[in-house]
């Protein structure tokens, strides 16, 4: 029942986000077209459906794991990551490839979608390739064993991660040359291994189910 009502209320909430949505970044008639060809895309495929369906099947314990970041989260965290056309961005667990595709445009910056269930890399791949967005790219494949490309700015929204695979997250973070700057939310890596990561800035996020904060971080120098 609570997982019902909770359905419920997550719905109208999304509903009010895409409302804001509309108002400040459908002015812009191209993302307005793309973004609309997105949702649409999706009007008879549930994408909580889809993921929970993909995590049964593939034997997971948790299959209501699935979430999205809204568009003016996104927007936010570029705007604290200092985004622009010089960087590549990296979504680690991109779910449709929505904000993957608002970054493209808005930021201009090439921006990576790292997504496991093949339904959505299909879509996403579809709707960037319809709309002739040739700075987003959609690899599907698991974050915790597909190669990680050069990136200058990661995103893991991973608040569903267990610690032993945030662990694994983080000897892959260790092992990039370029130290980028890695976009977490509701915690820092530092929790996980000080010695490593600093904190460069926290700041405040909202998602349908509520504000956090979020954590970006960069590889120590020395490390």
């Amino acid at each position: 029942m609570k997982r019902f009502v909770d359905t419920i209320r997550y719905a109208w909430i999304d509903h009010k986000l895409q409302r804001e949505v509309k108002k400040k970044f459908y002015q812009d008639e191209p993302f307005a077209k793309l973004d609309k060809a997105l949702l649409t895309a999706y009007i008879f495929k549930n994408p909580y459906i889809i993921s929970k369906n993909y995590l049964k099947k593939h034997g997971q314990a948790d299959v209501h794991t699935y979430g999205e970041t809204p568009l003016i989260t996104y927007e936010k965290i570029a705007k604290e990551c200092d985004l622009n056309a010089r960087d590549t961005f990296l979504e680690l667990g991109s779910g449709r490839g929505r904000g993957v595709l608002f970054l493209s445009h808005f930021y201009h910056c090439f921006a990576v979608g790292i997504e496991r269930i093949p339904q959505f890399v299909k879509l996403s791949r579809h709707i960037a390739k319809k709309h002739e967005v040739s700075n987003a790219q959609f690899l599907c494949g698991d974050m915790l064993s597909v190669n990680i490309p050069d990136s200058s700015v990661i995103y893991l929204y991973g608040t569903c991660l267990e610690d032993a695979e945030i662990s694994r997250l983080i000897s892959r973070f260790k092992s990039l040359s370029n130290r980028p700057k890695i976009v977490t939310i509701s915690y820092p890596l530092t929790d996980y291994d000080e010695g490593v990561f600093q904190i460069e800035k926290t700041f405040t996020v909202s998602f349908p189910w509520g504000e956090t904060e979020a954590y970006l971080q960069t590889i120590k120098e020395n490390i």
